[in-house]
């Protein structure tokens, strides 16, 4: 697949891709030096009225940052996006040589990402400017990041099976796994300690901030593990995309499962304000609210739509991305409001 094709096939490939794990097109490097964070200016966007498309860009990873915004990547794009909770957009340029994966609010107020292609991590500060981190392994594939219990960025390394410590001041500390592990999202539990999707062998592994890491395996086998959520209760929600069910496990590593209504596909997960979980799900153009008890609710989206990664927003509503070029809002009551970005159907390279 070219890592720069945006055509109508868009949708189907962000759904491949989605349902892959996002393997990535990472491409071989020679392998770099560490070098110090080094900040590069970059003009601020300017805002966009509410509803008016930036380009043709597709809504992926979503976050809310320490701003009270919601951040979000582009689909393999150039490009990192902030909307407003009424709406309004501005696009911040990222280096062309790659592109923005996962995204996370760090402590600083800037958002921190992940870089595939790159093989590296991003960062946007609060003014706009971008700084990057490379990674010192030509094949590391950073996938998932999240902001740890101590302070410090944590993601993982999908390809090169390892685990990135990385403080905001560029400090780097990876924990290898053994290969073949496949490490994708990443999210700090309740616990003080980091849990971990190994999506290539099934199981889900608990990361000390010390590095010790101990794994625990899904009762269904091939069940590919995905995203991540904490939930309200304290136990770690996961999603497991070709198992069609939805995961939870305790700080204590004891695994329950729970099987998806009308066998849906799930992909994003996030904890709600609700106390409830709320999950996407892959060619459905619904979305599902999970209690604690298990009981699921579907809620309906509009025609034509369909909603990829989900967070939990700054004014207790859910955010989605759709890959139509939308960002959604949903509330836990089930209301559906979506903002247009941008055009990603304009583009009609590779056709």
């Amino acid at each position: 697949m070219n890592c720069r094709s945006i055509s109508r096939a868009l949708t189907l490939t962000i759904l491949a891709a989605t349902i892959a794990i996002l393997d990535g097109c990472a491409t071989r490097q020679k392998a770099p030096t560490l070098p110090p964070l080094v900040v590069k200016a970059v003009p601020s966007a300017q805002p966009t009225a509410t509803g008016a498309a930036v380009g043709t860009h597709s809504p992926f990873a979503i976050t809310t940052g320490l701003d009270g915004n919601l951040w979000f990547t582009e689909f393999q794009g150039d490009g990192i996006g902030q909307m407003t909770p009424y709406g309004a957009t501005r696009r911040f340029p990222i280096d062309p040589d790659g592109f923005a994966e996962r995204i996370t609010a760090g402590p600083d107020g800037a958002v921190w990402f992940t870089d595939t292609v790159g093989n590296r991590i991003g960062r946007v500060a609060p003014d706009g400017k971008i700084a990057y981190v490379k990674l010192p392994h030509s094949d590391s594939g950073p996938a998932g990041i999240t902001l740890g219990p101590d302070g410090n960025l944590w993601f993982s390394e999908h390809s090169g099976d390892r685990i990135g410590r990385l403080s905001t001041i560029g400090t780097l500390t990876e924990i290898g796994r053994p290969k073949g592990t496949g490490p994708s999202e990443i999210v700090a539990g309740s616990d003080g300690n980091l849990w971990l999707a190994e999506s290539k062998v099934n199981r889900i592994a608990r990361v000390t901030i010390s590095g010790n890491v101990k794994e625990y395996q899904l009762p269904t086998p091939d069940s590919v593990p995905a995203m991540m959520a904490l939930g309200a209760d304290g136990n770690v929600w996961f999603s497991e995309a070709k198992a069609r069910k939805i995961g939870r496990i305790t700080p204590g590593g004891y695994i329950t499962e729970v099987a998806m209504p009308a066998d849906a596909v799930p992909f994003g997960i996030a904890s709600g304000q609700d106390k409830n979980l709320w999950i996407t799900a892959v060619r459905a153009p619904q979305i599902y609210r999970l209690t604690p008890n298990g009981d699921f609710t579907a809620f309906p989206l509009p025609e034509k739509s369909m909603a990829i990664f989900i967070t939990a927003g700054p004014d207790g509503n859910l955010w989605f991305t759709d890959p139509n070029g939308k960002i959604g809002r949903l509330t836990t009551a089930g209301d559906v409001k979506e903002f247009v970005y941008s055009d990603p159907y304009s583009d009609e390279r590779g056709k």
